[in-house]
């Protein structure tokens, strides 16, 4: 025995408006969904953005001297800028695209990390270094300070010492008394007697005393006499020294005494020749172991 069933046009007209509810029900939750979705693509979007320009700006502040390295950094940045400019003109509908982008985030942050631990490296080498530099240069100042201090000390010791050689030097000088010529003319007998006269005149005799001093070096002094007439032309010159001054100096008579600091007398006897003897002033200059001593003149008519 079979049932049948059958429906009534009121329950029909119920499930039908049970589905219509139901679908509007779906329909509605499928869009909350769907907006979710968006919204949180959106989201996502936005942080990889941000996140991305962290990064660049991270690039932009790392301050590197190596060249080689440096160009790396902004192959990176340019490379930074590219992805995210592709991520913010990404559409809605490429949301499997996001993950990707995010792994790609995630392996640029670890390469990030090796970059500037790299960095790091050479900026504290190059720090040290800098430092190293500094401190080798101070030391360096200082020895040039401490060469120019000792150049300096050296330079006023010198100076010194010149000063204090040119005093002993000058107390070092034997002076001499007055110094007395004579013109001299020889007798029959062969006696030497004074002359006033040029054309008698055979011989000078120069005298003058060494005097006292206690300070320079007794021993063999070296005396000079020089007869000039008024062309200063040297009379019976025997030759020429040079004296401290450097000058060179041609003489009439040379001799050497022995001095003990005391007071010493000296006499010098030139003989010249009748004929080179004229009227006029003669000047007779006296060098004292190689110092110019005195002089005086002798007047012959």
């Amino acid at each position: 025995m079979s049932s049948k069933i059958t429906i009534k046009p009121s329950g029909f007209k119920y499930l039908i408006a049970a589905l219509v509810i139901l679908l509007i029900v779906y329909s509605f939750k499928l869009n909350s969904d769907y907006q979710k979705l968006e919204d949180a693509f959106s989201e996502q979007k936005l942080e990889l953005q941000a996140e991305l320009d962290e990064i660049i700006e991270d690039y932009k502040n790392v301050n590197v001297k190596n060249k080689d390295l440096s160009q790396r950094l902004v192959k990176e940045i340019n490379k930074i800028i590219l992805l995210r400019d592709s991520i913010k003109n990404l559409e809605k509908s490429n949301y499997n695209l996001i993950v990707k982008y995010s792994r790609k985030i995630v392996k640029l942050e670890r390469e990030n990390r090796r970059l500037f631990i790299q960095v790091d490296s050479l900026n504290k080498q190059n720090y040290e270094l800098l430092q190293e530099n500094i401190v080798v240069k101070q030391q360096l100042d200082e020895n040039e300070e401490s060469q120019k201090n000792l150049i300096r000390k050296n330079i006023s010791l010198q100076q010194r010492q010149a000063q204090l050689k040119a005093k002993v030097d000058i107390a070092g000088v034997i002076k001499v008394s007055n110094i007395i010529a004579e013109a001299m003319k020889e007798r029959s007998s062969g006696k030497l007697t004074n002359t006033s006269r040029s054309r008698r005149t055979d011989a000078f005799r120069v005298k003058f005393d060494l005097l006292a001093n206690p300070v320079t070096t007794a021993g063999k002094k070296e005396i000079l006499i020089q007869i000039l007439d008024e062309e200063e032309k040297v009379i019976a010159s025997k030759g020429s020294k040079a004296i401290k001054d450097g000058t060179n100096v041609f003489f009439s008579d040379n001799m050497f005494a022995n001095y003990d600091n005391n007071r010493l007398g000296v006499v010098s006897l030139i003989l010249v020749n009748r004929d080179d003897i004229k009227k006029g002033t003669y000047t007779i200059n006296a060098y004292v172991d190689g110092t110019f001593s005195a002089k005086t003149q002798v007047k012959l008519r």
